[in-house]
């Protein structure tokens, strides 16, 4: 499973990287090799030299620690980089929906609330809103110890989650296509994948006001582990967003007829 999933996330990172005409694709496909696994490995690796220090039973052996580094660099990144080189050279090209002019056109000035960067920030408050209940039963499971077994409402939240992204990422990128401003491709990334920031920050309030942890291990273990949560979050968001606004964009500019 591992080695199927690797090559289908360098097949789609290749094939997208070339169809928005990207040239370096090593650095791509390294990239995407590394960016989660080494998130989750650095994160991992600090948390149990912090355990051994301080003599935890939750402290994982050495030599596991370097076969689960040995995995990344010999079986992840090797897979990553052969779905990099299947996705560029199969499915690298893509037609625009429409006749695209090769000279970038000059972005006018705008109003304040109109740029990317606050559209990035403001497109993750909606669909936090819709899962912060969600989260508080979540991460009382985590931290309290408490059972959780309401899967199926899970699921259900989940599903809310994805159709208020896509609808708010959406109408985002409209407003920002409605100014006359090109750049929808990032934008339409980062302004779903900031829900995972709030994520993180519900988290900070949620160590302060709902937990008793306390000490240095305690505190790194419960952040740290939030943080690899929160981008994993921030990813699947921000996946959905710009799948969703990319459907969009095309959808309406393929009714575009120019002469």
């Amino acid at each position: 499973k591992q080695w199927y999933q690797r090559r289908v996330r360098g097949y789609v990172g290749g094939a997208l990287y070339s169809q928005l005409g990207g040239r370096r694709w090593i650095r791509q496909s390294l990239f995407g090799a590394s960016f989660f696994p080494g998130i989750v490995c650095s994160n991992s690796f600090f948390v149990n030299f912090i355990a051994i220090s301080y003599h935890s039973a939750k402290a994982i052996p050495f030599t596991s620690m370097i076969a689960i580094a040995a995995i990344c660099l010999f079986i992840v990144l090797p897979l990553t980089m052969i779905g990099t080189s299947f996705g560029k050279n199969i499915s690298g090209t893509l037609e625009p929906p429409c006749r695209i002019n090769p000279v970038p056109r000059q972005i006018p000035e705008k109003r304040w609330f109109m740029e990317p960067r606050f559209i990035a920030l403001a497109g993750g408050v909606l669909p936090f809103g819709s899962v912060f209940i969600e989260m508080y039963f979540i991460f009382t499971s985590f931290w309290a110890y408490k059972i959780y077994y309401v899967y199926g409402f899970m699921l259900l939240v989940y599903g809310i989650l994805a159709i208020v992204t896509i609808c708010v990422t959406i109408v985002c990128i409209y407003f920002l296509l409605n100014s006359e401003d090109y750049r929808w491709q990032w934008t339409s990334f980062i302004s779903a994948a900031s829900t995972g920031l709030y994520i993180y920050l519900y988290a900070v309030y949620y160590f302060i006001f709902k937990t008793k942890m306390y000490g240095l291990f305690q505190t790194v273990f419960y952040f740290s582990n939030m943080l690899v949560f929160s981008v994993g979050f921030a990813v699947m968001c921000g996946t959905i967003g710009y799948v969703a606004c990319r459907i969009f964009v095309y959808k309406i500019y393929g009714t575009v007829k120019i002469d």
